[in-house]
């Protein structure tokens, strides 16, 4: 099923704005995402429905993400039938907020596509349909240096499976990409299922994640007029998940294991370091899910930690010494590499330095 043909042919020009970055209250917004120095991040913030039920049967909203990037697509999906340990009972009770639906994603200044449906489904058959993809999906976790792809065919399965229903109706949907013209940067859109003449847009606020309506952002009250969804990008400099990305992995089993040779003098442990170093730095360079910036941060992460350890086993110290911590402490063996244990830290150094292949 092709959904972007699906929503164009609903032929209606519905309400899809990005909110001004002054309504929306206490929030980062407005910040341009730049290329080889962002990730952005595309999340849920809320949807609603204003039928729930016609006659005596119920239905529940979903939402359908479909991101593409570089090369890159990523499937997702956001309703209650995902609390999968809520039961499927009463779901029209539970609130879905704030669920990422893409990324981190490394920026390259390449158009970004983005589509998005929030759909009206039958609530008994949403229900089991999503808490089967979710298991499904939770079979692979933990895994992530494999099955991106085994994890997309599960997802567009169970979008499949949903859509398929006789009594599943497209509330809203939306295709929009983000191009030299239109330039990709954080904040909220909000889709509405109206034409757009309906909506004062003046009048619409984000508080507390929320979408409200009102003269002010003080007085102003949940919106209910029609089924909207709210759709945020983020900007975001560094992927703290990066020890998990493929091929960084395989890098600390090596360095760790030159650490802990405990055969090895000094001069033949920073050798040997030396000799890994550049192979790491061309990974880092070379992964698509780290921006030119944030490799050039994590290898200067890296150099720092492998460098302090070098220290701490040439002074005999039988401990690491975390010199760059607010309070000089000895917590582990100088062996133990551990990337997921890295300081927060950014260093100083610019990142084309950082990915250099004489930091030992």
């Amino acid at each position: 099923m092709n959904v972007a043909d699906l929503f164009r042919a609903q032929g209606t020009r519905l309400f899809w704005r990005r909110l001004p970055d002054s309504q929306a209250v206490g929030e980062p917004t407005g910040q341009l995402i730049e290329p080889d120095r962002a990730y952005f991040v595309v999340r849920l913030n809320e949807m609603y429905l204003g039928t729930r039920r016609t006659l005596w049967r119920r239905f529940r909203p979903l939402v359908h993400g479909f991101t593409t990037h570089a090369g890159r697509e990523e499937h997702s999906i956001a309703g209650p039938g995902q609390l999968q340990q809520l039961g499927e009972a009463n779901l029209e009770r539970v609130v879905v907020l704030n669920t990422r639906l893409a990324g981190p994603i490394a920026f390259d200044d390449g158009d970004v596509s983005l589509v998005v449906g929030l759909y009206s489904v039958p609530g008994d058959d949403a229900a089991t349909a999503l808490v089967a993809t979710v298991g499904a999906a939770a079979g692979l976790a933990g895994l992530a240096a494999g099955p991106v792809t085994q994890l997309a065919d599960v997802v567009k399965t169970g979008v499949d499976s949903i859509l398929g229903l006789a009594a599943t109706r497209l509330r809203l949907g939306v295709s929009d990409v983000f191009f030299a013209g239109n330039p990709l940067r954080s904040g909220f859109h909000v889709g509405i299922g109206t034409p757009e003449e309906n909506v004062d847009v003046d009048r619409l606020w984000l508080r507390d994640g929320r979408l409200m309506m009102g003269v002010d952002p003080v007085v102003a009250r949940p919106y209910t007029d029609h089924d909207y969804m709210v759709v945020q990008i983020e900007r975001r400099e560094a992927r703290p998940d990066w020890p998990g990305l493929p091929g960084i992995a395989d890098f600390e089993q090596r360095f760790r294991a030159v650490m802990g040779d405990g055969a090895l003098l000094p001069a033949d442990r920073r050798n040997r370091l030396a000799a890994v170093w550049p192979a790491f730095c061309r990974t880092l360079a070379d992964s698509p899910h780290l921006t030119r910036l944030d490799a050039g941060r994590i290898a200067g992460q890296v150099s720092d930690d492998l460098k302090a350890r070098l220290r701490a086993m040439e002074s005999a110290s039988p401990f690491e010494t975390r010199s760059w911590a607010e309070a000089t402490v000895a917590t582990r063996k100088p062996a133990d590499v551990d990337f997921a244990d890295l300081p927060e830290h950014f260093a100083a150094v610019g990142p084309e330095a950082r990915l250099g292949d004489d930091l030992f």
